[in-house]
């Protein structure tokens, strides 16, 4: 196990550890409260440590239930949103964020540019070395790409080997840029197959014309224009 991996590990269990005795501890101190209500006062009842076993038992079965729903909610929330093969965000929640962006330039004014790219020849790679090669080469693409892009930016897996890239206060000129550095990087990453290189479609949206479907669909058509020039370069519309 890498260490990355090893630390991620680390912060998920110390997370669902915190996570359980939190739940425990309150779910304890709230059925101890409850017996002692019920016993002592309205039973008139004299405690004992042993008039506390119970509950307590009561307690932790239900923190532990209490925390299990709730670590199963933020597993479908992450589900929700994110591509299980490379941990970053799918398309379905990609769309929303853009969405919100997009309400939000034209509402209160600012610039948003996408960067739309697949893997060049990934069916090639896929044929060749074989499925779980490419998939290796899908995860690794998206760690390059996420360690260059900006907190700011939305990064996402749009299906199959096309990944796209919300760059918030960003216009066309900084878009460019910015996709020009991810292709170098790409093509520099040693992956475990060799080279590989990567072609990018940049667009920015127009307020006064864009919907979501009219700003895709042109970053679509820059991607094409980068494949039709040989691959492997950054084009815009």
């Amino acid at each position: 196990m890498k260490l990355p991996d090893k630390i991620k590990h680390l912060q998920v269990f110390s997370s669902k550890t915190f996570i359980y005795a939190t739940h425990i501890t309150l779910a304890c101190v709230f059925t101890a409260e409850l017996n002692i209500i019920h016993a002592h006062f309205l039973l008139g009842m004299q405690l004992t440590y042993i008039s506390f076993i119970m509950p307590t038992f009561a307690g932790v079965l239900f923190g532990y239930l209490l925390a299990r729903v709730k670590l199963l909610g933020e597993q479908l929330k992450e589900i929700a949103y994110t591509d299980s093969l490379t941990n970053i965000y799918n398309r379905l929640h990609f769309n929303r964020l853009l969405d919100a962006e997009m309400d939000k330039a034209k509402r209160y004014g600012g610039q948003l540019s996408l960067i739309f790219f697949d893997i060049d020849h990934f069916k090639q790679i896929n044929d060749t070395h074989g499925h779980p090669t490419g998939d290796i080469v899908l995860k690794e693409i998206a760690t390059v790409i996420s360690e260059a892009n900006r907190s700011s930016d939305v990064f996402a897996r749009y299906g199959g080997e096309e990944f796209i890239i919300l760059t918030a206060s960003t216009n066309i000129k900084g878009a460019m840029e910015h996709a020009q550095r991810l292709k170098q990087d790409i093509e520099q990453h040693r992956f475990p197959i060799g080279r590989v290189t990567a072609s990018f479609g940049v667009t920015e949206f127009n307020a006064a014309s864009d919907d979501q479907k009219s700003l895709l669909e042109r970053a679509d058509k820059a991607l094409y224009q980068a494949k039709s020039d040989g691959r492997n370069c950054v084009r815009q519309l």
